[in-house]
């Protein structure tokens, strides 16, 4: 179950763990009620499986809280010859990708598969759309970004000032 859920393999004994642990505590508080007459072995048998899915979940939804830095070779930062990359960028990153919402659905499809290479004429084809209506949308998508960054940029340069 959690192979298939995409908690990396470094990460599956302590999700399990997590699993044993939810699994022991609802036991205790006695959250566990089989129903009576359904196989004992399989009832128990989905119950973990359900642990393991929500552990699973709750996993992927703190891993943007992490602050772990994963680089092949860490003595290597410690001696000086590699330089870390600095997880504030990777926050910054994710928080720029969610101000994409905010730009209209038709928009933003335009304006994302530009940013992945398409050609605008190859858009429009594959939407079903004249060229002009694509590049239209593309327009108003990069403008109604702009403005949304440029609120962005104020709104954090305001946080800098305010802790600095």
């Amino acid at each position: 179950m959690l192979a298939r859920s995409g908690v990396p393999a470094a990460d599956r004994d302590d999700v399990l763990q997590e699993c044993l642990i939810g699994a022991v505590v609802a036991v205790r508080e006695g959250r566990y009620r089989p129903e009576p007459g359904l196989p004992p072995r399989r009832v128990l048998q989905r119950w973990l499986i359900g642990i393991a899915g929500h552990q699973a979940r709750k996993y992927h939804e703190k891993a943007y809280r992490r602050r772990e830095v994963a680089v092949p070779d860490p003595r290597a930062c410690i001696a000086g010859r590699e330089r870390v990359p600095s997880p504030h960028g990777k926050v910054e990153a994710r928080a720029l990708l969610e101000l994409l919402w905010e730009v209209h659905p038709r928009e933003r499809g335009v304006l994302i598969l530009v940013g992945v290479g398409e050609q605008v004429s190859d858009i429009a084809r594959s939407l079903g759309m004249p060229v002009a209506t694509a590049f239209s949308r593309l327009r108003r998508g990069r403008r109604r970004l702009a403005a949304v960054l440029k609120r962005w940029r104020r709104f954090r340069s305001a946080a800098v000032v305010s802790r600095g």
